[in-house]
């Protein structure tokens, strides 16, 4: 009896680690075939064109969290570009976009900007200090900056650990509307720390409330306008940059509204592999 009750936990185990296998195995063909990772740490697999979304469920609610009123958790997504190679060095591209900033997934900009290739593009949320529904409080401001850079000095540890060859000589921030506003915020509330850890700045439709232009001295900086309203505000910014020692450049592509213009993605390119790399 002592024999058939072993022989019975025996086979018990081995179906039970059969069964493990195959489930593992079916995961596995499920997010291959999403052509992404989704991890709570730093993903190991890394390929030309993978996307990879990587969690950080300690962190407070960000700004989308608390506008959309729902539990998601902060999240930084990875693309690695089509040319990808390990053993060589990536520039990198991180945009903020605008609004409530999103879930910290969406990496259309960056990616079409960079035409999938050539940069390691990150899209990350925003945070926010105080209500965001509160009179005035939308606009992400210095305040802000200060409150969310010690979480963006986390997601930027993480992606460096997830993509050791990232190129710390070349990495470019910036975003459309708040998350250009999200962008002037951090220069001004990092303590210098931003402008040490990247080499050049894109604001588009944004950026109007940045306080320290002597932080962007001696590097790229462009400024886009998309409309006749906002074009005297955006020609101050660059003027103000320009004084101050930044390598400024003013880019206006009227479209008659609040945007950041497909057609003006082109003269954006050029900057980016251009005088943002130099």
């Amino acid at each position: 009896m002592v024999g058939a009750g072993l022989r019975a936990r025996r086979q018990l185990k081995g179906l039970m680690m059969i069964l493990s296998r195959s489930l593992m195995t079916s995961l596995l063909v499920s997010v291959v075939a999403a052509g992404s990772v989704l991890c709570a740490e730093p993903a190991t697999q890394l390929a030309p064109g993978r996307t990879v979304t990587i969690r950080f469920p300690e962190m407070p609610p960000t700004f989308y969290a608390v506008q959309q009123k729902k539990d998601i958790k902060a999240e930084m997504t990875i693309f690695l570009p089509t040319n990808y190679d390990p053993g060589k060095k990536f520039p990198l591209l991180i945009f903020l976009n605008g609004g409530d900033g999103g879930t910290g997934r969406d990496l259309g900009v960056a990616r079409s900007l960079s035409e999938g290739r050539d940069f390691v593009c990150v899209s990350m949320p925003l945070f926010k200090k105080g209500d965001p529904n509160a009179s005035g409080n939308y606009v992400m401001n210095a305040e802000d900056g200060r409150y969310m850079w010690p979480f963006f000095k986390t997601m930027l540890a993480k992606l460096d650990e997830a993509v050791p060859n990232i190129d710390s000589a070349h990495r470019v921030l910036g975003g459309f509307s708040n998350g250009a506003h999200a962008t002037a915020a951090l220069l001004d509330a990092s303590e210098g720390e931003v402008s040490r850890r990247f080499c050049a700045f894109l604001c588009v439709e944004g950026a109007g409330r940045l306080q320290h232009y002597d932080l962007l001295k001696g590097k790229p900086f462009l400024m886009v306008s998309s409309n006749a309203k906002s074009q005297p505000r955006a020609q101050q910014i660059y003027d103000a940059a320009k004084a101050a020692g930044a390598k400024a450049t003013l880019l206006v592509e009227d479209v008659g509204t609040h945007d950041f213009p497909v057609r003006a993605y082109p003269a954006v390119r050029q900057w980016l592999r251009g005088p943002a790399l130099e």
